[in-house]
């Protein structure tokens, strides 16, 4: 999602809020006439999943997982709730048991381990979704590009919602190479110092991985949106658990096929030369059989010398696409930095700042569906083999000279 989504979405529940309550204004039969909606009867869910090809270790191991990737959206292409609770359910033969990255049970699957579903208690592990931004952590939900931890949940008191908020990937993997993922420019809008002092760091680039081997057969996604919860204290798609979930008022439902388990091949770690003016040149190798690859550059917050560290104290996220496979230079612009408060450029990475480097291929239209260009409801989600299948590389760590 992205801060127009949220501002959106927002006054929407604002609305809808005031219908609900009899005091909203002055009270009285003076009250004007507020129309109310339900979000879950007017949004549409879908789902797409494919393989997941894992690089790390500096690119000597390679594992395969499950990748995922749905949207939730208005006829306006907005998300379509701020706020529901998530619950993936793989075919029979799908074990949540063993991470394909270390080789060892899972981590913070809680309930889930050993089952063939994937539910909230899981997703809201901070392993995978970092330290909370404000007061609290918000709470997983699907919204309208990805699966996120940006629930409404976390507030704050006046009810406006988080911003978007990536997740620490692959869910499941081993630690010291999990990434994050954000959208930034050039190849996504830059947002402003005012947007910025609010915590936004980027965009969704829509998918979610897990270090779990996958199995063909039919996935489903359920959304449940309030009050469609089993129990408060246990919000998770009825009936339970341990069974799978019958669609109700309040629950989306969407089914996906894996109906191929040949991965794209791995991804090697980029490389990077830069020009001492902020920019510099990256090399990428694209898989075979990637369509598209997104390349992302982390300028870290905080790090560095020079006047440029004034406006760079939190992470800065850049993004490179490119459409074809094959080794490439890709250019990185030199002054894609944070604006100052005055609306001066920055350079992209200052002197002396550390940055990282990593890339996804996919052989589906990743990017043509992420937010703010594509505002359709139903964006296209699968490949040619109507699969979303992802191959991510290491992070190349470095300091800028």
């Amino acid at each position: 999602m992205n801060v127009r989504v949220f501002q959106a979405l927002t006054a929407a529940a604002v609305v809808s809020f005031c219908a609900a309550l009899v005091a909203c204004g002055n009270g009285g039969a003076s009250e004007p006439t507020v129309t109310s909606l339900d979000p879950a009867a007017t949004s549409k869910l879908q789902f797409a999943v494919g393989v997941a090809t894992l690089t790390f270790a500096g690119g000597a191991k390679v594992a395969y997982g499950l990748n995922t990737v749905e949207t939730l959206r208005q006829k306006d292409g907005l998300s379509g709730v701020l706020y529901d609770v998530p619950m993936i359910i793989g075919p029979t033969s799908f074990d949540v048991l063993i991470s394909t990255e270390t080789g060892s049970q899972v981590l913070s699957a809680g309930a889930d381990l050993g089952t063939n579903h994937i539910t909230w208690g899981t997703l809201n592990q901070s392993k995978w979704t970092g330290a909370p931004r404000g007061f609290k952590a918000s709470t997983s939900g699907a919204f309208g590009y990805g699966l996120c931890p940006c629930n409404s949940d976390s507030g704050p008191a006046n009810g406006f919602s988080p911003l978007y908020q990536a997740y620490l990937l692959p869910v499941y993997g081993e630690d010291g190479y999990l990434e994050r993922w954000y959208g930034g420019p050039p190849a996504f809008p830059a947002a402003g110092p005012s947007v910025r002092a609010l915590g936004w760091e980027g965009y969704s680039l829509g998918f979610t991985d897990f270090a779990v081997q996958p199995a063909v057969g039919t996935y489903h996604l359920y959304a449940a949106v309030p009050p469609a919860f089993d129990t408060p204290q246990n919000p998770t798609p009825s009936p339970n658990p341990q069974a799978t979930p019958t669609p109700a008022p309040g629950i989306l439902a969407a089914g996906a096929e894996l109906s191929r388990l040949h991965p794209l091949p791995s991804f090697s770690t980029p490389t990077f030369t830069a020009d001492r003016n902020g920019g510099g040149r990256v090399g990428v190798s694209v898989p075979f059989g990637a369509t598209e690859a997104m390349v992302v550059v982390r300028a870290v917050g905080g790090s560095g010398s020079g006047v440029c560290v004034q406006s760079h104290a939190s992470d800065s996220y850049y993004t490179l696409v490119t459409h074809h496979s094959g080794a490439q230079d890709l250019a990185l612009a030199d002054d894609l930095g944070p604006l100052t408060g005055t609306g001066k450029k920055t350079p992209t990475i200052c002197p002396q700042e550390s940055y990282q480097i990593y890339a996804a291929g996919v052989n589906y239209p990743a990017y043509e569906a992420s937010y703010p260009g594509n505002l359709s409801q139903l964006p296209v989600l699968r490949g040619a083999n109507g699969q979303a299948d992802v191959t991510t590389s290491d992070l190349l760590n470095g300091t800028y000279p």
